[in-house]
C-alpha cells in the first residue's frame, strides 16, 4: 500500500514541472517562470508533499526487500542490491527535491529575498543532475528485483522482463528524463499492487 501512496503523492511534483523542462536556450524570464506565480504552490508540490512520499517509499522498500530476501534465501544476495539501490535512489531524490525548491522556498521564507535568474539556473541544473544520479540507484533496484523474480518466481515473469526494460529507461534518465521517471513510477505501482494482492491471500501469523 505504501508504494501506491508514494506514486500517488509524486503526481503533483510532475504536474508542477520537472527541472529538465527548461531548454538550454531558455532565457532568464522563462527559467524564473518555471517556478510559477505562487512559490507556495511549487514548494507544496515539490517539497512538502515529497516529504510524505519519501516516508511511504521507504516502507515500500523495506517490504520489497523482505519479500525478495525470503524468496532468495542466502544463496546470491541480490536482495541486498535492491535495498542499496532503493536507498541511493531516495537519498539523491531528496537532495534533488531540496535543490529544486531553493529559489521558491527562499522567496516564500524571506521578505527581503531578491529573485534572480542566475541562482535559478544553478538550482535547476543541480537538481536535474541529482535526479539523473538517483535513477542509477533505481535502475539497480529494479534490475536486481527482476533477476530475483526470474530466478525464484516471486513475481510474475512478465513483470520481471518488463522491469529489465524499465531499468534501462531509468539508467538513461539523462537522455529521456520524463519517460525514465514515469516508467519507474509505473513499476513501483505495479509491484506494489501485486504485493498487496498477494498479501491479502497469505495466512496471517497468530498474535502472541
Amino acid at each position: 500500500m505504501c508504494g501506491l501512496l508514494y506514486v500517488l503523492l509524486m503526481v503533483p511534483a510532475y504536474v508542477v514541472g520537472y527541472p529538465d523542462a527548461p531548454t538550454p536556450s531558455s532565457g532568464a524570464e522563462e527559467v524564473v517562470d518555471y517556478f510559477g506565480a505562487s512559490p507556495g504552490t511549487f514548494v507544496l508540490a515539490n517539497g512538502v508533499i515529497t516529504v510524505f512520499s519519501t516516508f511511504f517509499f521507504l516502507w515500500f522498500l523495506a517490504a520489497l526487500y523482505g519479500v525478495l530476501r525470503r524468496a532468495e534465501g542466502e544463496d546470491v544476495g541480490l536482495s541486498s542490491a535492491v535495498l542499496a539501490g532503493g536507498t541511493l535512489f531516495m537519498a539523491l531524490s531528496c537532495a534533488g527535491y531540496a535543490a529544486e525548491i531553493i529559489h521558491p522556498a527562499a522567496a516564500l521564507r524571506f521578505e527581503n529575498f531578491a529573485p534572480g535568474a542566475q541562482p535559478a539556473f544553478t538550482s535547476l541544473a543541480l537538481s536535474a543532475w541529482l535526479y539523473h544520479f538517483c535513477q542509477a540507484g533505481a535502475s539497480v533496484m529494479i534490475s536486481a528485483t527482476s533477476l530475483v523474480a526470474l530466478g525464484t518466481g516471486v513475481l510474475p515473469r512478465w513483470l520481471a522482463l518488463a522491469g529489465l526494460v524499465v531499468a534501462l529507461l531509468t539508467l538513461l534518465h539523462f537522455l529521456l528524463p520524463l519517460p525514465g521517471a514515469v516508467a519507474g513510477l509505473l513499476w513501483v505501482a505495479s509491484v506494489s499492487a501485486l504485493m498487496l494482492v498477494a498479501s491479502g491471500g497469505a495466512p496471517r501469523r497468530p498474535a502472541r
